[in-house]
């Protein structure tokens, strides 16, 4: 990300990466969380509501013994604008 940013024309920059708790704490949640993201979208409205229920709770059933509260890596970046030079008139 630094070099995106260096390459970007930014200047003072700051990049970190480091677990965030989302919340979600629950297999449940984890499944739903999971199976909400876009590219699942098509699929799931293909295998139809009831197969999608029963997916989502197979998967809820699979990670329940080994869950751990789900905290993403998120990287934060933090950069400046280089200074303008003046216009001239």
């Amino acid at each position: 990300m630094k070099a995106a940013a260096r390459a970007a024309g930014l200047c003072d920059i700051r990049v970190e990466e480091r677990p965030v708790d989302v919340g979600v704490t629950e297999p449940e949640q984890l499944a739903d969380y999971r199976f909400g993201q876009a590219h699942f979208a098509a699929w799931l409205d293909e295998i139809g509501p009831d197969r999608a229920r029963l997916l989502r709770q197979e998967a809820a059933a699979t990670i329940r013994p080994i869950m751990e509260p789900y905290r993403p890596i998120v990287v934060f970046l933090a950069a400046l604008s280089p200074p303008r030079a003046p216009r001239s008139r």
